[in-house]
């Protein structure tokens, strides 16, 4: 991958290394490993990061490939993904309920990244980076960049990427409010590596939402979610908090002893329905919608 930038009249004088940085959101890490490659040049040139630019210099960096293959990381899974959006930097891919996003002790196979690790390898592309990433059984749109340098252009370049994710979700008892805003701490619970809580010691936490209908029959409200931040379990605990578990969730369900939450759905009635962002490369504004999966579409559609 290539990036080229011709320096301005306000670079004039400016050492190569702080553009590098602030220009084009070069970290330190990659910043060594460019070094090492001779991967920073200008005018055609291999440059020291110390050359003091002049105005109308090209400049341009060659980020190296990754050499890791993805066989000695993951046991690929010949599936093809759920696509919905791809370029040379992204794929964004609707990720099915009950499946894992990584490997792990209790699941190494049927994972969503032995799957795109297959997809990609394929491509001749040796890294796998997630952006987004969902629970188990949560439903929806996941991001991989095709580099670590596009991962971390979402996170460097935070405020003109503009990151929105919006979610569906099913929660069991009658919302009152139409709009409402949680903000809430959110720690780990003590002795436990799963369950997290609302702790005013935690990381800071805001969640939006807006009650799209209820059902007075079968006790139950669809809302839309906007995230604000990404907590572990960030939707789960705040509805929680507020007497409104998910459907479905018996995880949070046990903690609030609220019996039968898998009556109408076997799994956290849960999906990420739409995510958009101004491209970290292009600029672009990108919009990525997926559909709502049969389980969660039967209780919008035929118990109302």
């Amino acid at each position: 991958m290539e990036l080229n930038y011709i320096a301005s009249t306000n670079d004039n004088g400016k050492k190569l290394k702080e553009i590098l940085k602030e220009r084009l959101y070069i970290s330190n890490i990659l910043l060594t490993r460019l070094k090492e490659s001779g991967g920073i040049l200008v005018n055609g040139k291999i440059t020291f990061i110390n050359y003091i630019l002049k105005e109308n210099d090209e400049v341009k960096v060659i980020i190296p490939s990754e050499k890791n293959k993805f066989s000695d990381k993951f046991k690929l899974v010949n599936e093809k993904p759920n696509i919905l959006f791809e370029d040379e930097y992204l794929l964004v891919v609707n990720k099915p309920a009950h499946m894992p996003v990584h490997p792990s002790s209790g699941n190494y196979d049927n994972t969503l990244a032995n799957i795109v690790a297959y997809y990609l390898e394929e491509k001749g592309i040796k890294g796998i980076h997630i952006i987004t990433r969902l629970d188990k059984d949560t439903s929806g749109i996941c991001i991989f960049a095709k580099n670590k340098y596009i991962q971390e252009l979402f996170i460097r370049k935070k405020e003109e990427v503009k990151l929105y994710k919006e979610y569906l979700c099913i929660v069991n008892g009658i919302v009152k409010k139409e709009h409402d805003i949680i903000e809430k701490n959110i720690a780990r619970k003590d002795n436990t590596i799963i369950l997290r809580e609302v702790n005013e010691n935690g990381d800071y936490a805001k969640t939006e939402y807006y009650t799209l209908k209820r059902d007075y029959i079968n006790n139950y409200s669809i809302l839309k979610i906007i995230l604000h931040t990404g907590r572990t379990h960030q939707i789960r605990v705040h509805m929680s908090s507020i007497s409104h578990v998910l459907l479905g969730d018996d995880l949070y369900a046990n903690e609030y002893n609220i019996p039968n939450i898998r009556k109408l759905i076997s799994r956290q009635a849960l999906h990420c329905k739409e995510v958009s962002f101004f491209h970290p490369i292009t600029n672009k504004f990108i919009k990525i919608q997926a559909p709502i999966p049969d389980d969660m579409l039967n209780l919008i559609i035929n118990h109302l």
